[in-house]
């Protein structure tokens, strides 16, 4: 798996040195980030977003992988113009030699990756409370979201589970979902002022919501940029 995520995270880097090269006197591309409620489609909206756009998709296991890895991560951020490279100084000096990050370093390295994507700009991230690190003004922040019952069917469809297990499965992917964002942003997920858009699959369709999403991106400032990486 590791030698995988170190192919792609080349592969990405090289593409982001290659649209710099070509996109210098261009507006920065938009980012957008996702997150849902299980068995909403957030992930199939994070896709076909991305497609349409002609974004790249980051998610939330990619995201973590490098962020959890010092070489990755300092092939992303190196990725970066020469003139942003020493961010990496304290960035890497907080890397522990146990083996392991602690919750602060896990977070810190979590935002300098979810920072050093969205600096180049052209991206969906999906999940890994991107929108928190990120914030307003910094990309696009959505929440894709259903009804219960609707997520249940869906749940029970995509999984192939039975009613309860898939009522039990919804709880449980979103209890952890909380868990990680009080633990590591000290916010809750159900809180929509920190989305900019909510849209709602059950009425609109994946669709609709990428339809609802691709006219916000058209309203967002085409000069907008990324301040420093994280918070």
């Amino acid at each position: 798996m590791t030698r995988s995520i170190e192919a792609l995270v080349e592969e990405q880097a090289h593409r982001w040195q290659l649209v710099r090269a070509e996109r210098r006197e261009e507006p920065r591309r938009p980012v957008v980030t996702v997150s849902r409620q299980h068995g909403a489609g957030g992930a199939e909206v994070a896709r076909t977003l991305a497609a349409q756009l002609g974004l790249d998709l980051f998610d939330r296991e990619i995201i973590q992988r490098i962020a959890e890895s010092t070489h990755l991560s300092e092939r992303v951020v190196s990725s970066l113009d020469e003139k942003d490279r020493e961010l990496l100084a304290d960035w890497l000096s907080a890397l522990s030699s146990r083996g392991y990050l602690s919750p602060m370093e896990y977070r810190y390295h979590l935002s300098r990756t979810v920072g050093a994507v969205a600096h180049h700009g052209g991206a969906v991230i999906l999940g890994r409370g991107a929108h928190l690190i990120l914030g307003e003004g910094e990309a696009l922040r959505i929440l894709v979201v259903a009804p219960l019952e609707t997520r249940v069917r869906a749940v029970m469809e995509r999984e192939g589970l039975s009613e309860r297990a898939a009522r039990q499965r919804i709880v449980t992917v979103e209890s952890d979902r909380k868990a990680f964002l009080m633990k590591h942003f000290h916010a809750d997920f159900a809180d929509p002022t920190t989305f900019d858009l909510v849209v709602n699959t059950a009425v609109l369709g994946t669709g609709g919501a990428c339809g609802a999403i691709r006219a916000a991106v058209e309203k967002l400032p085409q000069a907008a940029s990324v301040g420093a990486f994280g918070r």
